[in-house]
């Protein structure tokens, strides 16, 4: 039986994934962080480890159905339990929407879409034994409006808030609770295209009341909040982690 909290994190080896890692470890939780990049992930576990947090690393392609339950499997057995389950794992590609190619279509839903609901389904039966827990999954701004190039990604992860509703619906009878966030432009290696763009980064930021980008910190924060007991009559929200920017008005969101 696991004598402290077991937090699983997809897409944990780096980018918010990496964050929300971190910020759970500081609090004394034991993290499994669960990512297809075996030696980055290798890594960054070695190094929490070396500052004193209790930080375990497992290789999973949670776009393979068995891969996710058999990780999970690998955690319970390790680590005792599984209380709380963060899906950060994720992918982006860009075409004209009206070309978007079968292989790069499928890839995203794959890990994004399938991959979120293959983990939920795999940690529900160990959350359910062990009295309940949280899952929070990641959404986006474009879950919540339209954009040039982006159909595949925007398709996962308006895909995701539907989970995240059906699934918090469905599993509170187990004291499971499925949250989700919709993270803004947030400073990762993922949005270092916007900063390096000037003119990009301008009309952004015109458009975000709070006039800055995020930081993975902050996202990181929301998520530990909707993990935490504090957030114990929250199930089926998501939760816009963005300066603003959704709610400004909708014609002036920035192209992507």
């Amino acid at each position: 039986m696991a004598s402290k909290q077991v937090a699983v994190v997809t897409g944990g080896s780096s980018g918010l994934g990496l964050s929300v890692a971190e910020r759970f470890a500081r609090k004394g939780i034991t993290v499994a962080m669960v990512d297809i990049a075996a030696e980055s992930g290798k890594q960054q576990a070695a190094r929490l480890r070396e500052e004193g947090d209790d930080v375990h690393f497992f290789t999973a392609d949670v776009a393979n159905q068995n891969n996710a339950k058999e990780v999970i499997a690998q955690v319970v057995q390790s680590l005792g339990a599984v209380h709380v389950l963060v899906n950060a794992a994720g992918i982006i590609r860009r075409s004209p929407n009206v070309l978007v190619p079968d292989h790069e279509l499928k890839a995203v839903l794959d890990v994004n879409l399938n991959g979120t609901v293959y983990m939920c389904q795999a940690a529900q039966p160990h959350m359910a034994v062990g009295g309940g827990g949280a899952i929070v999954n990641f959404a986006s701004m474009l879950a919540h409006y339209g954009s040039k190039n982006l159909l595949s990604y925007a398709a996962s992860k308006g895909g995701i808030v539907q989970i995240t509703k059906c699934l918090a619906v469905d599993w509170a009878e187990y004291h499971i609770r499925v949250n989700a966030v919709s993270p803004g432009y947030i400073e990762t290696p993922l949005s270092s295209g916007a900063t390096r763009d000037p003119a990009f980064k301008e009309r952004i930021l015109s458009r975000t009341p709070q006039r800055r980008f995020g930081t993975p910190a902050e996202v990181a924060a929301a998520i530990d909040f909707l993990c935490s007991d504090d957030a114990s009559f929250i199930t089926g929200v998501v939760l816009p982690v963005d300066g603003g920017l959704l709610a400004g008005d909708p014609s002036l969101f920035p192209p992507a």
